[in-house]
């Protein structure tokens, strides 16, 4: 059974279908080995999107800066922004394994056994962060496109959220294909956030792979993420 959820770890396409729970268990028997076959692999989303953050904030300020990473997994961004001057950081992840490996790290105040998946989750308040990251987290099985309004709710207004995208999810990924950047654009002219810059790399892991990172300012305290849902559910 155990190759099976590693192979199903290391093979997208395999998680298509899979119930959320049954995503979460195949990174929690994954946990144990997954910084280091990120790291064989020359992962670099996470350094990007780390770079992003702390060419917002000033060095000064970043100990004080609330962050929230979503899709937290076993720390790897957190650590890269803890390196960076960064000390209040939670996680964010459906994983009890990821979990576990990343509270060995000691970077994070908090950690969320949680999904996020458009759902209002009832632990954190409206306008909790300054910052919310986001690193390997858009793909299949992962987070849907309906979890970007509850991620800005959790947002204060002028705060920022940083997140990599490989190039390849948009027209790959069955739901994000004309889901995932109207859903954005929508936000936008609705006035929930307003996009500050898009950088691209060409090297997201295994030396290629192109994507892009997303940084975006918070405009909204709260918004109507049902609105959203509603739009997307006809855009299959």
């Amino acid at each position: 059974m155990a190759s099976t959820r590693n192979d199903t770890f290391d093979n997208f396409d395999k998680r298509d279908g899979m119930t959320p729970g049954q995503v979460a268990d195949v990174f929690t028997n994954a946990a144990g080995t997954y910084d280091k076959v990120w790291t064989i692999r020359n992962y670099k989303d996470h350094l990007y999107v780390a770079e992003g953050v702390a060419d917002y904030f000033q060095e000064d300020r970043r100990a004080s800066v609330k962050i929230l990473d979503v899709a937290a997994g076993t720390g790897m961004l957190a650590e890269q922004l803890w390196k960076k001057g960064f000390r209040q950081l939670d996680g964010l992840d459906p994983s009890p394994g990821m979990m576990a490996e990343a509270m060995k790290k000691g970077v994070y105040t908090n950690y969320y056994l949680e999904f996020m998946d458009g759902h209002t989750i009832t632990e954190l308040d409206t306008d909790t962060y300054d910052c919310l990251v986001v690193a390997a987290g858009f793909n299949i099985g992962l987070l849907p496109s309906a979890a970007l309004p509850e991620m800005v709710r959790l947002v204060k207004p002028g705060g920022v959220m940083c997140f990599g995208i490989p190039d390849a999810r948009f027209t790959e990924v069955k739901e994000y294909i004309n889901r995932l950047e109207p859903l954005m654009q929508w936000m936008e002219q609705d006035g929930a956030w307003q996009l500050l810059d898009k950088k691209h790399f060409e090297d997201f892991y295994d030396d290629a792979n192109p994507g892009l990172v997303f940084r975006y300012i918070v405009r909204a305290s709260d918004i109507d993420g049902k609105q959203y849902i509603e739009k997307l559910c006809h855009t299959h």
